[in-house]
């Protein structure tokens, strides 16, 4: 038996010349620290015989869910509907490779002297027990040493990985679990991954250099650090045209960038390995394209072709921001393109990039020309809430879908209000006409912040009139009081199935707009009588009584009475009576 177990152990190192790799395997969905690797590394340097010089360590994280731009996250795999959102899982694999990288700078930096080298590798695929069995048999590797996270599939990889086996315990001590290869682990099945990066962790180019980083770090507070951090992020992020039909970066978009290709740009110490799996096309992106700080900038010439040249067939509308394209690009991605009708100088607001919420359109990109700009957004397939909410359409909207509509448009607007980045933002122009709905009946906010906040309007439509609270009328801004103020009014109109402009109603005897015959009803506690009656008997009124009285409050005449929509939403799903 000693005798097989020795024998083994030269499994992957046949000779001394020969250099061996550790592979330190991680779920990249879990955070971690440069303490936790540091402490990782220096034990197994200390381990007797499980590193030596010339070898290499190989961080592996396996990045199995992303961040969905709506708010959730979402599982990846062959078998995961996520291929309309590639860019999600790029920039996640991108980012968190910028983190391992800066993280592992100062292992790097104390293996050199015993010429140890590590390089970080992140590979996006589920489940993560084969794809960490298929990058460690792919390596060759002499050690796989796992993250106690994955410490629950431990037998998987005793049984089928054909290296040694160690595991990291929570103190950052190594549990050799077989300290032997293993010849009965042959025979891998391969298994298909998404996509994956792989950079080499450099060490610094002088000690002088060294030793002012780490005064700089150990002076300045965490705020400085995560700054550090986010810029190796950003330095991180490939800036090129990929695609599937392919293996290596295409470089074609040379010529926009001028003489010098993105690689010479960036380096050639920041060049990375990339793969794809090949029989996954959904991850195909649209040529013309690049990274900005984690948006997208389309070409003119993608959107032309993606609209066919702007067809009037694919025209959806136009609004007050400009005219709306249905458009297709290349990848299958479905897009509403918003062409501006007169050219901005203040270009592309940045927040359009942080507002990502399951109840807001998503943004995917932009186009910015001479005359123009285009706004590019994921397509929602329902069409609006006023062509099924106000448009004597076939089969009515029920009570339950409304009041569902209701909390999902005072989510989206909480999030803009108090809970997104460089928040508040300002959603400005909410109406019926730009809250847009999925196939389920869930709410999207449209054209959210692109009414400035000092831009004074000079709409006088009575039907746009009605949105806009009293002191409106006084300066011509828009606040966070004045979005709850227009929420208010949709409330109603969730209610009654009526739209705002003076009309006589066929329960009323006078020429009254909408808020005039409503809010007395309100008052009254007659609300029964403010319901659609297309609806008949079939609503909550303990439902129909919340958001009546919520429509009260966001429409008080004083913007300081007026709830926050954090208040508002609390009250729309019973969890407060009162404010």
């Amino acid at each position: 038996m000693a005798s097989s177990v020795e024998r083994s152990s030269f499994i992957n190192r046949s000779t001394p010349l020969m250099p061996g790799r550790v592979v330190i395997a991680y779920d990249a969905t879990k955070n971690q620290t440069s303490q936790v690797f540091r402490d990782t590394i220096t034990n197994i340097r200390k381990q007797d015989g499980m590193i030596q010089e010339g070898d290499t360590i190989t961080v592996l994280g396996v990045l199995h869910k992303a961040l969905h731009p709506m708010g959730f996250h979402m599982k990846i795999g062959p078998d995961s509907l996520f291929g309309t959102h590639a860019r999600v899982i790029k920039e996640d694999s991108a980012r968190k490779l910028g983190a391992y990288v800066s993280m592992l700078q100062r292992s790097a930096d104390e293996c050199q002297g015993n010429g140890i080298s590590i390089e970080v590798k992140i590979a996006v695929g589920a489940p993560v027990e084969k794809v960490v069995l298929q990058e460690v048999t792919a390596s060759n590797a002499t050690w796989v040493v796992l993250d106690w996270h994955l410490r629950k599939e431990l037998r998987y990889y005793l049984k089928r990985v054909p290296c040694k086996v160690a595991l990291v315990l929570e103190n950052s001590t190594l549990d050799v679990m077989r300290p032997y290869c293993s010849d009965s682990a042959n025979g891998v099945p391969k298994h298909k991954l998404v996509y994956s990066l792989s950079k080499p962790v450099l060490v610094s180019p002088t000690e002088d250099i060294e030793n002012n980083e780490r005064s700089v770090i150990s002076s300045a507070g965490p705020e400085i650090m995560n700054s550090m951090e986010d810029t190796e992020i950003q330095k991180s992020i490939l800036v090129t045209s990929l695609s599937c039909n392919s293996k290596e970066p295409d470089f074609s978009m040379q010529e926009e960038f001028g003489s010098n290709s993105p690689k010479e740009k960036l380096g050639s110490n920041a060049e990375f390995l990339i793969k794809y799996d090949e029989s996954a096309p959904v991850l195909s992106t649209s040529s013309g394209l690049e990274m900005e700080s984690g948006s997208m900038r389309y070409s003119y010439s993608e959107i032309n072709i993606a609209t066919d040249n702007f067809s009037p067939d694919n025209l959806l509308g136009e609004e007050r921001y400009g005219v709306v394209y249905k458009g297709q690009l290349e990848n299958g991605q479905l897009i509403s393109a918003k062409v501006q009708k007169e050219a901005n100088t203040q270009g592309i607001p940045e927040f359009l990039r942080f507002a990502c919420h399951k109840n807001i359109q998503m943004f995917l990109g932009y186009c910015c020309n001479e005359d123009f700009n285009i706004l590019v957004y994921e397509f929602v397939c329902n069409k609006s809430l006023e062509r099924h909410l106000l448009d004597n359409t076939e089969p009515v909207l029920d009570w339950h879908r409304r009041h569902s509509i209701s909390i999902g448009i005072a989510k989206g607007l909480r999030f803009l209000h108090e809970e997104c980045r460089g928040s508040p933002i300002i959603h400005g122009y909410l109406r019926p006409c730009n809250v847009l709905l999925t196939h389920d009946f869930d709410p999207l906010l449209g054209n959210c912040g692109l009414t400035s906040k000092n831009n004074k309007s000079t709409t006088t439509h009575a039907t746009s009139i009605a949105y806009h609270a009293p002191e409106f009328a006084e300066n011509g801004t828009f606040s966070i009081k004045t979005d709850v103020y227009a929420f208010g009014i949709v409330l109603i109109q969730l209610i009654t199935g009526q739209r705002c402009e003076t009309a006589v109603f066929s329960r009323s005897n006078n020429n009254q707009s909408l808020l005039q015959w409503a809010l007395p009803l309100i008052e009254m506690l007659a609300v029964d009588e403010l319901v659609d009656p297309r609806l008949g008997d079939s609503y909550s009124i303990y439902e129909l009584y919340n958001m009546a009285n919520a429509a009260c409050l966001c429409i008080q005449t004083e913007p300081e009475t007026r709830p926050s929509m954090g208040e508002v939403l609390r009250l729309l799903e019973g969890k407060s009576v009162h404010l």
